[in-house]
Order: structure tokens, then C-alpha cells, then sequence
């Protein structure tokens, strides 16, 4: 037993050096968009996840007492394999129809490239290869929230955990607001991103969570009669606080840079669902009121010295621009008619698309859909849609029970960075309706960091 105590120390330390090391590199190669990058993220993810497993074992503690949390999404993903078995040409036309009418109809082309010309059996994915990607990405980010689930229980692990988070969004930050300044305002704040959007996503991931932290500092039990202000000034932690409360008036400030509608309706949605759970279940609302009136102070100060004209005239454009997404989700609804049980596969969407894309008749190229929602459903189907909605469905309604469960407890640093965590997820899941953050790979690594950080909160002990 001795001999093991170090052994499993030395996986513990290697684990949280790996996943710290995960979270502050996936931002910075322009959101690990680039194949590289994405095949670290997956390689390191599984390694986590396989240290994790040793760890367990070397421990004797089993690492799953139970698969049910998991079996929605754990359906999901046996569906989008189901997608890439090849299946008899009478099966896959009862199943999807429209996938056989496309298989067969390449057939001709299939065959110049070395395929067998009397090949009978085909998948319901229409492209195969890129449905086995995509899954085993997901499983990549599956694995990784669920070690992140277990490993950071206590609170010196939790501030491990959030430690490079806080650290790359202020970086992040910074450097979009740079950017922004340094064109006078005619670039968008992207940060080491490609798109405005998406540095904006990322942002509003980690924003709710550093401010949850800030609360998570101050001194809330009842028996406390003190001011705000008075206790903001005898707190030990002052200094941190109004540290933390400048910086997030500086993340919020480049959020608004970044030009992103969605981004910048997103954020301000989270911190009204921020504001309205925290004053109903802390029950100091004016305490809480008053720092987030800080933050927007601090954004609004800069932004003015800065000048907005460029973001306000940018939201004066959405008339123009809202319609060419529009007719993208018009397409997608006839894709999903034709697809209605299983989709066209996962991953899929790009290589479909053109074959709907009648709504839009300039010459562009349309990834995904700015819409994460219709493009599951196009993907996956019914099935697979609502398999992941309810799987989405069962968590938030596990994190509201956890919130209510540490209010009661007066277990307020969990309470906080637990709310935190929610409304980064809400905020994200919101963008996502005009969007498709959850698409970009380091977002998507943020996204399941959240999901596991927030089950490791809501844990009533640590071996749970």
C-alpha cells in the first residue's frame, strides 16, 4: 500500500499538469482548428483519460459504479457510429432512403476511384470517414470531462483547475483589445482566433466562471451583518476581488470589441440568469448587483475612451445580414426532411450541403450552418437529436438540484464557481442558436471542462 501512495501522487500530478496544459494550449493555434492541433487535443485527451484508469485501479476504486449518468450520450455516440456500419441496400432504405439514393446515384463515380462496382451494402452516413472523426472527437471531449469530473473535487484542486483558465482569458483578451486598437477599429477583437465569433464563444465560456470565483472570495453566511462595502474592505481578499472585477470589466470591454451580436446578447443574457439564480438562492442581491455593476463600469468606461461607434453601426447591419442565415437554416429544413430518423452522418454537413444549397445564390462555402441545433439534426437525425437533448436536459436539471443543494449548505465557494460554470454553458448554448462555436475544437474542449467542473462541484464527497 505504501509503494502505491507515490505511484498514484505521481498520476495525480501528471493528470493535472496534462489537463492544465490542454486548457491553456487549444486557444492559442488559432482555436485548434488546424489538423495538428486537433489531433493533440485527442491525444492527450485519451492519455488523461487512460493515467486516469490507472490511477483507479492502483487506488482499487472503481472508476464507473454506474453508467446510467452517461447512457443518453453514450447512446448518441453508438448512433453515430451506427451511421458508418455498412448495412444491405433493402435495411438502409428503410432507414434512410435519401442515403441509398445518393450512394447509388455515385455509384458511377465510386467505381472510377476503385470501388466495387457491384457493391451492395452502404452506410447511412454519406461520408463515413468524416462521421468516425467527428465521433472519435467527441469521445476525445467525453473522455476528458469525465476525468476532469473526478480529479478536481477539493478545493485546492479546484483553484488548480481554474488557475489557467483565468490566465488565458485574460491573455485572450488583452490581445483583442490590442488588436482592436491597433486598427483604429476597423478589425474586430479576434485574439488568436480566426473568427470574431468564436473569441467571443470562448470568452463568454470562461467569463461567468471568473466572476463566480470573485463571489466564491466574499463572506456570505446570515450571521454576517456588515455592509457590502464594509465587508468588501475587511475582507482578506479585497485586493483579489477588485483585481478579478478590473480584469472582467476587461474581458467584458473586448467581448463588445469583437463586433460578435451573438457573443455580445449571449454574455448579457448569462448575466441576467447569473444575477436573477445567485439573489434567489445567496439571498444578497445587492452585494452581487453591485459587483456586476462594477464589471460593466469598468467595460463602459474603456469602451467610451475607446469609442463603440464601429459595434453600434455593426448591430444597425443585422437586418442585412441576419436573412443570408436564414436562408441557410431553410435549406437545412429540407435536408432534415430527407434525413428525418438518422441524418446524413455526423460530420457530414459540408459535404451535403451544396447538394441543398438553393436559397443562396452567391458563390460561398458553407462548413456548418451557424446553427449547432439544426446541424445535429440534420446529422443525427431525430435520433440522435434528441438522444443529446436529453442528455443536456438531465444535466442542467442535476446542476439546478446542486445549486439548491449548496445554498442550503451555505456552501457558498462551491455555490458560486458551480453558477459560474452553469451560466458559461448557458451563455455558449444560447450563441449556439446563430452559430457554431461548439464546432471549433478548443471551444468544444472548454465546453466539456465546464460540463466535468461542474459534476465535480455538484459532488456531495470526493469518491463519488
Amino acid at each position: 500500500m505504501e509503494a502505491i501512495i507515490p505511484y498514484s501522487r505521481l498520476l495525480d500530478r501528471t493528470i493535472y499538469l496534462l489537463i492544465i496544459s490542454l486548457l491553456v494550449f487549444s486557444p492559442l493555434p488559432i482555436g485548434s482548428v488546424k489538423p495538428a492541433s486537433l489531433l493533440i487535443i485527442q491525444i492527450l485527451s485519451f492519455l488523461i483519460f487512460i493515467l486516469w484508469l490507472f490511477k483507479s485501479m492502483a487506488e482499487e476504486n472503481k472508476p464507473f459504479v454506474s453508467a446510467k449518468p452517461y447512457l443518453p450520450f453514450l447512446f448518441f455516440l453508438v448512433l453515430c457510429l451506427f451511421q458508418t456500419v455498412p448495412l444491405p441496400s433493402s435495411v438502409l432504405e428503410l432507414l434512410s432512403g435519401k442515403s441509398l439514393e445518393i450512394w447509388e446515384s455515385t455509384r458511377s463515380v465510386l467505381t472510377d476511384i476503385g470501388v466495387a462496382s457491384d457493391m451492395k451494402l452502404f452506410t447511412i452516413s454519406v461520408y463515413p470517414n468524416a462521421t468516425l472523426k467527428k465521433t472519435l472527437l467527441l469521445l476525445s471531449y467525453f473522455v476528458f470531462g469525465i476525468v476532469v469530473s473526478r480529479s478536481f473535487r477539493k478545493t485546492r484542486t479546484l483553484n488548480i483547475a481554474i488557475i489557467p483558465i483565468f490566465a488565458i482569458m485574460a491573455i485572450e483578451a488583452a490581445l483583442g483589445i490590442y488588436q482592436y486598437l491597433l486598427s483604429g477599429g476597423d478589425e474586430a477583437a479576434t485574439g488568436t482566433f480566426v473568427n470574431r465569433n468564436h473569441f467571443a464563444g470562448f470568452l463568454e465560456i470562461c467569463f461567468p466562471l471568473a466572476l463566480g470565483y470573485v463571489l466564491s472570495m466574499g463572506d456570505w453566511s446570515k450571521s454576517n451583518k456588515k455592509s457590502f462595502i464594509q465587508r468588501l474592505v475587511s475582507s482578506d481578499n479585497v485586493q483579489k476581488q477588485i483585481m478579478f472585477l478590473f480584469l472582467l470589466g476587461i474581458v467584458f470591454l473586448s467581448i463588445i470589441l469583437s463586433k460578435s451580436r451573438g457573443g455580445i446578447f449571449s454574455i448579457l443574457v448569462s448575466l441576467l440568469f447569473f444575477y436573477i439564480i445567485s439573489s434567489r438562492f445567496s439571498q444578497k442581491s445587492i452585494e452581487i448587483k453591485w459587483m456586476i455593476y462594477a464589471v460593466l463600469t469598468v467595460a463602459l468606461f474603456f469602451g467610451i475612451y475607446i469609442g463603440l461607434y464601429p459595434i453600434i453601426e455593426r448591430y444597425l447591419l443585422i437586418e442585412g445580414d441576419l436573412p443570408s442565415r436564414t436562408l441557410v437554416w431553410k435549406d437545412i429544413i429540407t435536408m432534415i426532411k430527407d434525413f428525418p430518423l438518422f441524418g446524413t452522418g455526423l460530420g457530414t454537413f459540408s459535404y451535403i450541403y451544396p447538394l441543398y444549397k438553393v436559397s443562396i445564390l452567391k458563390p460561398i462555402t458553407y462548413v456548418y450552418s451557424h446553427n449547432d441545433y439544426l446541424q445535429i439534426l440534420a446529422e443525427t437525425g431525430l435520433a440522435g437529436f434528441l438522444s443529446l437533448m436529453l442528455a443536456l436536459a438531465l444535466f442542467l436539471l442535476s446542476l439546478i438540484r446542486n445549486l439548491v443543494r449548496l445554498s442550503t449548505e451555505q456552501h457558498y465557494f462551491k455555490f458560486f464557481l458551480l453558477l459560474g460554470a452553469l451560466t458559461g454553458i448557458l451563455s455558449i448554448l444560447i450563441h449556439s442558436f446563430v452559430d457554431f462555436n461548439l464546432q471549433i475544437p478548443s471551444n468544444g474542449l472548454y465546453f466539456a471542462f465546464l460540463i466535468g467542473f461542474s459534476v465535480a462541484l455538484g459532488s456531495k464527497r470526493e469518491n463519488e
